[in-house]
This record gives C-alpha cells, structure tokens and sequence, in this order.
C-alpha cells in the first residue's frame, strides 16, 4: 500500500516527467550532433559562445571548471544541461517585480555607530551587498530546542495585534503547526493581517498540492513559492529556504525549525532532531519583514504594498548592547555574490582562538576548506559538529568524507550523539556568530533564498556558546570514526565532481 501511495504521489510523477522530459531532449541533441555535421558545427560554435560566457561570469571556480569540461568534452550535452541546470532563467516580469520589490526601500543606512573595530568589515560587507544595516539595543533568545521555540512563537502569536508574517522551507498538518493555524484563524477573526509563504519542493511531500487553499478557506494570505510544475526548467534549482516569522513589526523568530513534527520532537523518530532558533525584539524586526515581503510580493503579483506599512526602524533599547544584522541571500541576479559563504569566509577570517560551526550538511567549496585549514595552521582552535544520525544517506556520505579531509588537516569533528543535528551556525571566539537557515553546502551558498543574522556579544551567542561547549565534548569526537570505508570514498569522489551543479 506504501508504495503505491509513494508511487502516485505528486512529488514522484512531477519529477518522472521533467526526467523524461530531460532525457528526450539530451537524446534529440545527441542524436542530431549524431547524423547532422551542421548540428556539430552549431552546436561547437554556441558550446564556444556559452564557454566564454561562463568563464568571464563572477561564479564559483568549482562550476567554472565542471561546466567548461562538460562544454568541451560534451558539447551537446553540455548545452542541454546548463540550460536545465545553470544559473535560472527567471522571466522579465519576475525579475523586474523581484527589482522593485528589493529596491523599494530607500537604502539603509548603518544604523549603529561607535562598531567593534574587529567586525566592523564584516559589518559592512553586510550592508553594502544585502542591503541591510546593523542595531544595537534589541534583544536576543535562543532556542536550543524545537518545543522551547514552539512555546515561546504560540505566546507571542497570541498577542499579535496588527500582523503576522510566516514563511518556511517545510510544513505539515500536526502538533506543531496546528496550533499555530488555529491561533492564527482566531487572530484575523480580531482583525490581524496574516501573511503565510511555504515552499513548494520543500513541503510536496509533507501537504497536498491544493494546501494553500484551505490555508485560505481559513483565512489565511496564503501563497506557495516557485510551484513545482511538471515542466523542465532551471527555476526547480532556486527554492525559499528562508525560515522567518514577524509579528506587528515588533518580534522576529529565524533558525532551523521548519513547521513539522519531527522538528519538535513528535514525528516517533527512534533519535532525537536537534535544532537551534533565535527570537529577535526591536528595530532589526524591521529587516526580516523586508527579506519576507520581497519575496511575498514576487510570487504574489498582483500586489504593490508599501513595505514602509510594516517596518519600523525607529531605535529602541531593549536591555542589550550588542550588535544585530539580519540579512538574506539568494542565487544570482537577484544577489550579485555569494552573500553567506562569503560572510562565513569573513568570520573564518577574522578569528583568532576558536571557531565552532553546527551543520547539518558539511559540503564546502575550496575557498571555505582553504579558510579552516589556514585558521588551523594560525593556532585557531577549529570545530565541526556534524550529525551522528543521518537523514539523507548520500548527502551524509559527503558530510563524512568533507569532515574525514578537515580532520586530517587539525580540525576537531565532533557528533551530536544519538541524534540528527538540523542546527545551522558558526561562532568566532565565543562573541560573534551567524545563526540562521543556511546549510554549509552548495545549495545554499548557490541556489536556496537564505537568511541569517549576524549578532555580536548579544545574550543569544552567549547561549549558543553554551549549547556548543556541550556537544563538543570529549565523548562526542568523531576521531577515527568519521573515516569512510573504500566504497564509500569511491562513491563521494564520483558524486563530488557534480555537486557544484546542484
């Protein structure tokens, strides 16, 4: 009965016809460049137009390399994938409403001054390549738990006087996210706008096509981002892995926790999800409603709101002093560069005793590989914490073989034991860290709508500093471990070569 259900659900039919699709037509080219001269030939000179073309591109050196192989050694094939597989050819109107959404807001202004010297360059690559600025005085929480967050989103939920915004990756009909509608029906009863974005991909397996329209029949301003349509096309690659909730323009909440089961502990796993989540009050709030509406105003379309109803910049003091960026990131055209890794090569950089990062997904390019090590050989004490329970066998085979060549080079790997560790962060010297939605692997830093925040001395690191120093702990190293078998390292090295592409 399983399988039937697996077989006929619409995740599985939607990609064994773009598979077809894409099978079809490497055929036809393969086939023509085959019987006709004249398709070799046209086929050599456009391989040859697109190879300069991706050569002289600001991409990655990893896709450079892979495409300009493909293009010489295949060029048929090679055309057909990168048009499936590329940077995403998104339409005119798309791209022009996505550029007036992201430009609608006057520029921003740093909004902090007197900044540590020692962060003052991240800080400001920050707010001149994602368009955002640096608070001081909100207050910070975090959450090293998905019912500790759930708990603390239902009570403020409640108190939603003006609006709410929620937007995520994954949703499902259960424990945590029925409350959460519920409480939300009753609040646009009393007059509250609510605005609610989940991902197509993201959710296709976990809700039915028609979701957001009984989202709707209750009330809610439901939208699916970027549908999942039985078409071939490069847009599939570029998801909204975003994870931001903002109530009256007041409190913020971003991290790992997608609305599902398994992310409060309730799904009847046999490990326990580990995971990590911020709430923000003050000004920076104003940020997150930003990146939510840019993307809410694309997939809408037919709306022009003005997004200075919903942001209030004006400074506040809410106890603490240290420093908040919030800020997104996305694929190209809409973010001109790689905005998180990045911001994560900054912090790397700017280290001088010790690094810690939490990952679900240890898949890093050269430049971030290079960092570690180079901070490794500078004395910086390095650590990785990775899952000890996989979710998805492959890409954990990568996670194993990533951490196994850091570990041979000085960097302490340890494991989340017993459990699937979803927590995404990096910590410089116990004072600065980014926590937010975005995975150390080549979706995010290339394809996925990301977000994050930068805090600085806020009372949310001083508790990630906590909540790390107990997972690296002397029990929970990897060791010699985290070394792969011969096949295993056999089939990463295979897979390794195209993971750029994806």
């Amino acid at each position: 009965m399983k399988i039937f259900k697996w077989l006929f659900n619409r995740f599985f039919v939607v990609s064994l016809v773009i598979i077809l699709q894409i099978a079809f037509i490497l055929l036809l080219f393969i086939y023509g460049s085959v019987t006709s001269i004249f398709v070799q030939i046209a086929a050599s000179v456009i391989g040859l137009i697109m190879l300069v073309h991706i050569l002289t591109t600001d991409i990655m050196p990893e896709q450079k390399l892979l495409w300009g192989v493909l293009l010489v050694a295949f060029p048929v094939a090679g055309i057909g994938l990168y048009f499936m597989l590329g940077d995403a050819m998104w339409t005119r109107r798309t791209k022009e409403r996505m550029r007036r959404s992201f430009f609608k807001q006057a520029p921003t202004v740093n909004a902090c001054t007197d900044l540590p010297e020692k962060y003052s360059g991240q800080i400001d690559y920050l707010v001149q390549v994602a368009g955002t600025a640096a608070y001081r005085g909100c207050a910070t929480q975090y959450f090293p738990s998905g019912k500790e967050y759930l708990a603390s989103l239902l009570s403020d939920l409640e108190a939603a006087e003006k609006y709410v915004f929620m937007e995520f990756f994954i949703v499902e009909e259960g424990r945590m996210l029925n409350p959460i509608l519920d409480i939300l029906e009753k609040k646009i009863g009393q007059g509250v706008e609510v605005r609610f974005m989940y991902d197509d991909i993201g959710s296709v397996r976990k809700v039915p096509a028609g979701f957001y329209k009984k989202l709707r029949k209750r009330g809610l301003n439901c939208v699916k981002f970027n549908r999942y349509t039985p078409f071939v096309t490069n847009l599939h690659n570029n998801r909204d892995h975003r994870k931001i909730v903002v109530i009256d323009g007041k409190i913020a909440y971003t991290g790992g926790f997608n609305l599902a089961d398994e992310y409060i502990n309730e799904a009847g796993r046999n490990y326990y999800w580990k995971d990590t989540g911020v709430r923000i009050e003050g000004n920076a709030v104003g940020e997150f409603a930003e990146l939510f509406l840019q993307l809410n105003e694309m997939t809408v379309k037919k709306e022009n709101l003005d997004f200075a109803d919903y942001i209030d910049r004006t400074p506040v003091d809410k106890g603490e002093d240290g420093i908040i960026v919030p800020f997104g990131t996305g694929p190209r055209f809409f973010y001109k560069t790689p905005v998180a890794s990045e911001a994560f090569l900054n912090m790397i950089n700017e280290a001088e005793r010790e690094i810690v990062i939490t990952t679900p997904y240890l898949i890093l390019d050269y430049s971030l590989n290079r960092a570690l090590c180079l901070a490794v050989l500078r004395g910086v004490d390095v650590k990785v914490v990775i899952p000890d329970v996989p979710d998805k066998k492959t890409v954990y085979l990568m996670t194993k073989n990533n951490a196994e060549y850091l570990y041979d080079r000085g960097v302490s790997v340890y494991r989340s034991t017993g459990a699937f560790l979803h927590a995404k962060s990096i910590m410089v010297d116990g004072e600065a860290a980014i926590l937010g939605t975005i995975n150390f692997d080549f979706r995010s830093f290339l394809h996925h709508f990301e977000n994050g925040v930068f805090m600085y001395k806020t009372k949310a690191v001083e508790a990630l500093r906590a909540d790390v120093e107990s997972l690296c702990v002397k029990e929970n190293e990897f060791g010699e471990d985290v070394r792969s078998n011969a096949v295993g390292r056999m089939l990463y090295a295979l897979v390794k070569i195209f993971i750029p592409l994806f």
